[in-house]
């Protein structure tokens, strides 16, 4: 293992322990001293190794930033400025986008071979989970992405649930003025921009459960078959009934295919939306579909609308209240999580239901479900569907305040802290204290958390709602299956991405194949409206057949599922820049051999190290699927609890799902039936959820749920030979042909990484816990502090052996101070000041938490005076100055100044941890 920083990289330590380390050095090494020089390393320059090289490693002294002396790069001076996904300038696109609400995505297609060129979330570029608001940054990432400009975007597909966008956009002047307000969509830079309004492209709208319905029927495997499309809820039944009735030719809806072309539930819903205070909206909606050459046949033959109880101005649009399968689920999530969109949660939650703990009395505790059922009976009929609100009103469980959620001592406890860790298995210990997660030893007893009453509470809710809901669907999609007689099934809106239902709708219900994309939520709407104008619907041209389709030839309709690696790839110098940002707290090699870096990802997985790998074009849709991932072992049970923990600071009661060689799957999963053995791809997107095979659980605990499931994915070497070659060697160095894998995200609410400077931030952000970062040919590992270099060393002699390094902040900084004073506190008595800072240059900063605390008054002026000009000794002499009259330091000061030493290095250590400071 090679070690490239001066400090020896061996000592595995803390900001506590280093101190130690510190005194280690006073008593084996007389020379070791602070020493004042002007001559030190530059602070921005790395030391790193090429593995192709065996000379000895190459320092700042040699090449100005760690890259420059390679001499494979740009060997005939091509141009290195166009990006890798640049297409051939005369290009023209067909744009479909989701804007203007939550989780706005753009995608691109080639208007003359549907070809889809790039697809991006708008969360991905800002940042922010399910980023919602114009497209500008999105549009302007696409088009730089493809080396083109807005001339080539011909045509406009959008969507927006809440309300009509070109009625809205077609007022320029307003917009305008919005944006001279910061009012609306005005808030927003780019609200009014060309990028956002696309003016010179041709423009047409599509409601929300068709756009959904072709972002899966349009790219299935199969030719025909039904797509059921589930939600929260779709477009606003007026918007759909006022469109038809003006004849609006900017606008399709189910409506277009006629009023009598599909079943409604209600039956009555025109007459009844009349009179209802509030709209109506889409809650599910059924469709049948056939592939033509160039077209699609798609139609809807069913839908229920649920109403709206509560004005759309009030929170999410009074989304709520409704009553669609979707939004009764989010209510779920709201009532345990204060979050609508975190359902994924509840899902994991629920199976916690058939676990049962012991606590320190020997009691055992155990969720109690509710015997009655919060949904029930039949969605495709009348007033079928029975719905009790009594477990999702009152109070909600995440702002409960139970007496067991403080401590002895009155500090809060975490609400949901929880797991099975068991005491008679091999565990992963977790020392709390250690920052770095390199002390961590195996070990043969980790005690399990116990959950408090309000967990217990917010398991059994979870647990109801997961029964009642696939009660329900797995009913209503089986009727839909025996009314239309197709065998196929596509499945899109929110409610697909439950893997457990997914799960049993594709095994137990009798359909030859399965399909749904990798991104069924409001993400894959921008990829519907996308193969709307491409494809059209060969239904509605017969309708209107009276009026010649004008325009250039349509292109063949997608026959198998498109790639779902359609975002930005990161150029070679994008990667360069982010590493050298950050180049004082990094260690790099290159390893451009592509065998030998999996190589060495698959042994680090294997001695017990946590890996994130950054390669090629980013996933589009929620869930990482090879490209943006952090990687473990699925063999060490404890490793659960220290990535939920250490890595992602999430809950710990949440599973972790496993990639797994799509040819071994079928030996570890249980796939259903009609799974043959040479076709086990069952799950590429990690859509479904499977049983693991009772005899397999004991030896993939990481991966297997506490109810024996696990949302799988599965890899083939066609679509993804880089993955698949590193899960072989990892099945070569192990026997289990899996790995272990989570979206690389470690900043609490933050989106899966984008750029590279994400992934570093990402990286560093974990203090270590991630053991290595692979990020295209670099292997990157964290520097530890290094103390010789920032205290400078004399050998016996008197000779230099290592200048001292002067400390620097990594960029400007805010400090703000505070105190509070409670009743009956005095100003003249002793008051405790808070003090943080604000550095947006560091590497780590985010904007969400973006305040530093400082531990004290001290670490804020060491930090003040790190300007890069002043070694140890000087900072020493400014904290111990003579006393009057005295020339030299006596005896009876020396251990106070040796104390004061240690506080300062501790400091300084701990603002280089969190990359405040480098040296």
């Amino acid at each position: 293992m090679r070690r490239l920083c001066l400090f020896d990289a061996t000592t595995k330590s803390t900001s506590e322990k280093l101190v130690f380390v510190l005194l280690v050095f006073q008593i084996l090494s007389p020379g070791f001293a602070w020493i004042a020089s002007d001559s030190r390393l530059p602070n921005s320059k790395l030391t790193w190794r090429d593995s192709h090289s065996t000379t000895p490693a190459r320092t700042s002294h040699l090449a100005s930033t760690p890259f420059e002396a390679d001499l494979y790069d740009n060997p005939f001076n091509e141009n290195t400025n166009k990006p890798s996904t640049a297409v051939p300038k005369d290009t023209k696109l067909v744009l479909g986008v989701n804007k203007y609400s939550h989780d706005t995505t753009i995608c691109a297609a080639d208007a003359s071979s549907g070809q889809v060129l790039f697809a991006v979330a708008k969360e991905r570029l800002s940042r922010k989970k399910h980023d919602a608001g114009n497209v500008a940054t999105a549009v302007e990432a696409c088009l730089e992405a493809l080396d083109l400009d807005l001339d080539s975007i011909e045509h406009v597909v959008v969507n927006n649930h809440h309300h009509r966008v070109l009625p809205r956009e077609v007022n320029v002047r307003h917009m305008e003025w919005e944006c001279g307000l910061s009012i609306n969509g005005g808030v927003e830079d780019g609200y009014d921009d060309p990028e956002n309004l696309l003016p010179d492209a041709r423009h047409h709208e599509l409601s929300h459960h068709l756009a959904h319905a072709y972002s899966t029927a349009a790219q299935a495997p199969f030719d025909k078959g039904l797509c059921v499309v589930m939600d929260g809820m779709g477009e606003p039944l007026r918007t759909m009934l006022r469109a038809q009735e003006t004849k609006d030719e900017t606008y399709t809806s189910d409506f277009s295919f006629g009023f009598d072309t599909f079943q409604c539930v209600p039956s009555n819903v025109i007459e009844q939306s009349q009179l209802s205070y509030f709209d109506w909206r889409e809650a599910e909606s059924v469709y049948v579909f056939e592939k033509k050459e160039r077209t699609i046949d798609l139609r809807p033959v069913w839908k229920r609308f649920t109403p709206e109880h509560s004005p759309p101005s009030l929170y999410n649009h009074g989304f709520e209240n409704m009553d669609s399968v979707g939004a009764l689920y989010s209510r779920a999530s709201s009532h345990i999580f204060g979050d609508w969109n975190a359902c994924g949660k509840v899902m994991g939650l629920a199976p916690w239901a058939l676990h049962e703990w012991t606590d320190s009395r020997g009691a055992k505790l155990a969720p109690v479900v509710h015997n009655s059922p919060i949904l029930q009976g039949k969605l495709y009929e009348d007033d079928g569907l029975h719905i009790d609100r009594n477990l999702l009103e009152g109070q909600p469980l995440i702002s409960r305040n139970d007496p067991d959620i403080f401590n002895d001592d009155g500090t809060r406890r975490k609400r949901y802290d929880f797991d099975d860790n068991a005491d008679k298995e091999t565990l992963l210990d977790v020392d709390e204290n250690d920052e770095y997660g390199e002390n961590r030893e195996e070990t043969t007893k980790v005690e399990e958390r116990i959950p408090i009453r309000v967990a217990l509470d917010a398991i059994a809710l979870a647990s109801r709602m997961q029964i009642d809901l696939e009660t329900v669907v797995m009913d209503f999609v089986a009727h839909m299956k025996a009314q239309t007689g197709e065998t196929n099934l596509c499945l899109a809106g929110g409610v697909a991405l439950n893997s457990v239902l997914n799960g049993r709708l594709a095994r137990e219900l009798g359909f030859a194949q399965t399909f749904i994309s990798p991104y069924p939520g409001d993400d894959g709407i921008a990829v519907g409206c996308c193969a709307f104008g491409l494809f059209g619907n060969d239904r509605l041209d017969q309708i209107a057949s009276t009026k010649a389709r004008s325009g250039p030839a349509r292109p063949a309709v997608w026959s198998q599922p498109l790639s779902p690696y359609l975002g930005p790839d990161a150029s070679e110098a994008a990667i360069k820049a982010a590493i050298e940002t950050a180049a004082p707290w990094l260690e790099v090699e290159s390893i451009r051999n592509v065998d030998q870096r999996l190589q060495k990802m698959a042994e680090e997985v294997e001695s017990g190290g946590v890996v994130a790998w950054y390669h090629s074009r980013s996933e589009l849709g929620p869930r990482a699927l090879g490209h943006r991932s952090i990687l473990a072992d699925p063999r060490k049970k404890g490793l659960v609890r220290f990535v939920n923990e250490k890595v992602k600071s999430r809950e710990s009661f949440r599973p972790f799902a496993p990639s797994v060689l799509a040819e071994e799957a079928s030996n570890w999963f249980d796939l259903g039936p009609s799974v043959l053995p040479d076709d086990q791809n069952v799950s590429p997107f990690m859509s479904m959820t499977a049983i693991v095979h009772e005899s397999k659980r004991a030896r993939i605990p990481a991966v297997t749920h506490v109810d024996g499931s696990s949302r799988l994915q599965t890899v083939t070497s066609t679509a993804e030979p880089l993955y698949h070659l590193f899960i072989s060697k990892f099945f070569a160095l192990t026997g289990i042909p899996m790995i272990l894998n989570t979206s690389f995200n470690t900043l609490p609410s933050e989106p899966i990484v984008e750029s590279p400077r994400d992934a570093i931030r990402s990286f560093l952000y974990s203090m270590g816990a991630i053991e290595m970062l692979v990020m295209g040919d670099y292997v990157i590992k964290r520097k530890p502090p290094n103390l010789r270099k920032l205290l400078g060393e004399v050998s016996k002699s008197g000779e230099m052996q290592v200048e001292p390094g002067c400390p620097i902040r990594a960029g400007p900084a805010t400090f703000e101070s505070s105190f509070a004073l409670e009743a009956g506190v005095q100003a003249e008595e002793e008051i405790e000041t808070v003090t943080r800072v604000r550095m947006p240059d560091r590497p780590t900063f985010s904007e969400k938490k973006a305040w530093f605390p400082l531990l004290d008054d001290l670490e804020g002026e060491l930090l003040s005076v790190c300007d890069g000009t002043n070694t140890m000794n000087d900072i020493m002499v400014q904290y111990t100055p003579l006393p009057e009259g005295q020339d030299k330091i006596g005896k009876e000061d020396v251990e106070e100044a040796q104390t004061l030493l240690q506080n300062i290095v501790y400091r300084l250590v701990r603002l280089y941890e969190h990359t405040l400071i480098s040296w």
